[in-house]
């Protein structure tokens, strides 16, 4: 109470409009003086919450997220959070804390959380885009590995500390066409990728013709980002960067119109077979 009575007088003291009379180097020191005066203010009250306060509640669920955009390389998908209806004193939200992790594992685990925003407490909604270098950071991590969701959790902030997170899952791999396709197999023989496909578990090798089995199925990365390449209409692409690294193409030969390897598809780079 003492500390808001004494920035309230400050702030009227140092308005912008209480200095407009004055010269330019009057009226930026004032300016800088007004915003030391918010800084003391904030400071005064996190340390007054960290002596006395509760850690604020875990933000509820509002709507499902929501995709607004999904065009590659501007993505955008909004979440919403319910507001408590009244500020409990003993727990108050000073802010909100949006994070996401900037890499999972294999199996889809995150980690290396960072933070995405802060907002103030009376917003109840973050739109994550594509076009923001950490946020499309966090984007990237889910397509590397292909996973279904993304994962963004929703902190209620203020000077004791944070409060448990609202976990949140935004539908990933199925939303995007291009995570979309089918992976690799080896051949044990001519070493040539093939995709995967084949009738009770065996497929054909594109290159020698040869049986091959599922466990010699293999994911294929991105050298440059990292992600996972499959075979999406005929091309070996990325899914992530969308890099494309071959072309699957059938050459006509010269008896009965059948080429080397009897017509089977050929995976060419830059020209070449693989």
């Amino acid at each position: 109470e003492v500390v808001t009575q004494a920035w309230k007088k400050l702030v009227l003291l140092l308005h912008p409009d209480k200095l407009q009379r004055l010269d330019e180097e009057t009226r930026a020191l004032g300016a800088d003086a007004l915003h030391e005066v918010h800084s003391a203010r904030d400071e005064l009250r996190n340390r007054s919450q960290a002596i006395c306060a509760e850690v604020p509640a875990s933000p509820s669920k509002a709507a499902a997220p929501r995709l607004l955009e999904a065009a590659a390389g501007s993505r955008k998908y909004e979440i919403t959070w319910l507001l408590p209806d009244s500020q409990d004193p003993k727990a108050p939200v000073e802010k909100y804390e949006v994070w996401g992790p900037r890499y999972f594992s294999e199996p889809g685990e995150p980690f290396d959380w960072v933070l995405l925003a802060t907002l103030p407490p009376l917003q109840s909604q973050f739109i994550i885009v594509e076009e923001a270098p950490t946020q499309q950071d966090v984007m990237w991590a889910a397509d590397r590995v292909l996973r279904s969701t993304l994962s963004l959790a929703v902190h209620a902030v203020n000077g004791r500390g944070s409060s448990e997170a609202l976990a949140l899952e935004l539908p990933w791999t199925p939303a995007f066409p291009w995570l979309r396709g089918i992976g690799s197999l080896i051949c044990n023989k001519c070493l040539q990728l093939t995709p995967r496909g084949g009738r009770q578990g065996w497929t054909e090798c594109a290159g020698c013709g040869t049986g091959l089995a599922a466990d010699l199925a293999i994911v294929v990365r991105c050298p440059e980002c990292g992600g996972e390449v499959l075979w999406q209409q005929n091309s070996l692409s990325c899914t992530c960067c969308r890099k494309t690294f071959c072309q699957q193409s059938q050459r006509s030969g010269q008896k009965g119109g059948k080429g080397h390897g009897g017509g089977r598809g050929v995976q060419r780079y830059g020209g070449r077979q693989w």
